[in-house]
């Protein structure tokens, strides 16, 4: 019975390589009290430019901050911070993976690659469970505080100010999520069904996990987490989050609905971690469209914060064509207040050019039925908008951005979508899902923002811009950086043209 795991838990600390960092990390090897880390596998070092410039950037005091990167190209993102980003002292690691497979439970994960109960292998992958271990390998002293970003973040605030947060005595803090909740993600009926053939069920109490049982249990989003690293390995939190992922692999069940690290990362820490305010985490950035409901909690989240109108920014959207309660594009009231923006959508803004963003006004989306993102195109219509409360209809911004810049020859029509396709004919055969409805046309629209904090009708832009601040032109046509292949080719080329190698380049799968 894998209840049986939940109480069998070790009684000595979790045992990493206390010399991983001396062996696989170059930069600082004193690490200073605020941490900063990002942790991919991803060949594309353009994400991680942008983290660690904003997060640079907008730091009172960036000296006392420590920057690491946990990759499996070391080599790569070598040349990038050394090309692009000099002023930033940046310690880059690589051998985690192999680290972590070290541990039982990551070990036995392994042997479900093949098997149906997963569908994405990559979520196999051992860095969705890196934060999970930074609290054991990333601390010099009781004080050390380790803030995870994933590598599609941008930071607005300083993260200063999170070193002197009271987390009363919460092992980690997040940004809770109520526009989802736990049953999305867990199996509770499988659960419940253990829960009645196992005696031992007051495990679930006893590491804290009863509370959890509640479909009705918020959420919270795991791209930005700070961690107290003392706090986390007093509680054992990580041997929680192992065992619930031996549960996994020995159950032989589906006791996950959505993801792999995910599920257990919010039972362990469910009741348990601090609530930062929303704007730590502004999230949903690069989604292309929004529903009814959410849009609605965050325009009253915006009233009541900011005392922003929700018609100010209902003018830049449109319900996405028979889909009545679906809205495109993405819009996010409170990005103008962010301290971090998450862009955890489709459309990430690297994929977007300096020169497209200028010309976000007129620009649309290529999407595959299969709700890919195949390219950009210019829009020939102005859909029409509505006031989401009421479905009022409104004059779109579309409408008057073309009106004022364009000629009377050249102006885009105004386009009832509810009722009539791209071509301008009544919809004979209505768009099965919200996705065949954007494939129809050029009709979606890249995610936008709120640009000040001044919310005026025309303080609104595409999101992507916010992320541009910080990777400039050269960065994007780096090789490198790109994570081009030939560029791999071509550095070893040179390496192997030395006579003698710095050994520290070469440290085992770091390139």
């Amino acid at each position: 019975m894998w209840f049986w795991l939940l109480a069998s838990r070790c009684a000595a600390d979790i045992a990493l390589a206390r010399n991983w960092r001396q062996e696989h990390c170059v930069g600082e090897t004193r690490l200073k009290d605020t941490i900063v880390t990002v942790a991919t596998d991803a060949t594309n070092q353009l994400p991680i430019v942008a983290v660690l410039n904003s997060t640079s950037s907008n730091a009172a005091k960036a000296g006392d901050i420590s920057f690491v990167v946990i990759t499996r190209h070391v080599r790569r993102l070598q040349h990038v911070v050394h090309r692009f980003l000099p002023q930033i002292a940046v310690t880059v690691c690589g051998g985690f993976s192999e680290l972590l497979m070290q541990r039982p439970a990551l070990s036995k994960l392994m042997s479900l690659r093949n098997s149906t109960r997963v569908k994405r292998k990559e979520l196999l992958s051992p860095f969705n469970f890196a934060a999970f271990y930074l609290p054991y390998v990333l601390h010099d002293s009781p004080r050390a505080r380790v803030l995870y970003l994933d590598t599609d973040t941008v930071v607005k605030g300083d993260v200063g100010d999170l070193d002197d947060l009271d987390m009363r005595g919460a092992p980690a803090a997040a940004v809770e999520d109520c526009t989802q909740k736990i049953f999305k993600y867990i199996n509770f009926e499988m659960l419940r069904k253990y829960d009645q053939r196992a005696p031992e069920k007051q495990a679930w109490k006893r590491w804290g996990l009863a509370d959890t049982l509640s479909n009705e249990t918020c959420v919270f989003n795991r791209g930005v987490v700070l961690f107290d690293c003392a706090r986390w390995r007093e509680l054992r939190l990580t041997e929680t989050i192992e065992d619930l992922v031996d549960a996994f692999v020995e159950s032989r069940a589906r006791l996950w609905r959505g993801g792999i690290s995910q599920p257990p990362f919010l039972l362990t820490l469910a009741g348990r971690y601090l609530k930062l305010d929303l704007e730590w985490n502004v999230r949903g950035l690069g989604r292309m469209d929004l529903g009814r409901r959410e849009w609605l909690q965050l325009a009253e989240y915006a009233r009541h914060r900011y005392g922003s109108e929700p018609n100010v920014f209902e003018r830049h959207m449109a319900p996405s064509g028979p889909f009545r309660q679906t809205f495109n594009p993405f819009l996010c009231p409170i990005a103008a207040f962010a301290k971090i923006l998450h862009f955890n959508g489709e459309f990430k803004p690297w994929t977007l050019s300096s020169a497209a963003i200028d010309s976000w006004r007129f620009l649309g989306l290529n999407v595959s039925h299969a709700r890919e993102i195949v390219g950009t195109c210019e829009i020939r219509a102005c859909p029409t908008s509505v006031n989401v409360s009421t479905g009022r209809r409104l004059r779109s911004a579309c409408e008057s951005w073309h009106h004022f810049t364009t000629s009377e020859t050249t102006t885009l029509p105004r386009w009832d979508q509810q009722h009539y396709s791209p071509d301008m004919l009544p919809w004979t055969t209505k768009p099965e899902s919200v996705t065949d409805y954007y494939a129809s046309g050029c009709i979606a629209r890249p995610p936008l923002c709120t640009c000040s904090s001044v919310l005026s009708d025309d303080c609104v832009t595409i999101c992507a811009s916010h992320w541009h601040q910080f990777v400039n032109p050269t960065v994007m046509l780096d090789a490198a950086a790109r994570g081009d292949p030939a560029w791999l080719a071509s550095s070893l080329r040179v390496l192997h043209g030395r006579r003698h190698a710095p050994r520290r380049l070469l440290l085992k799968n770091s390139i």
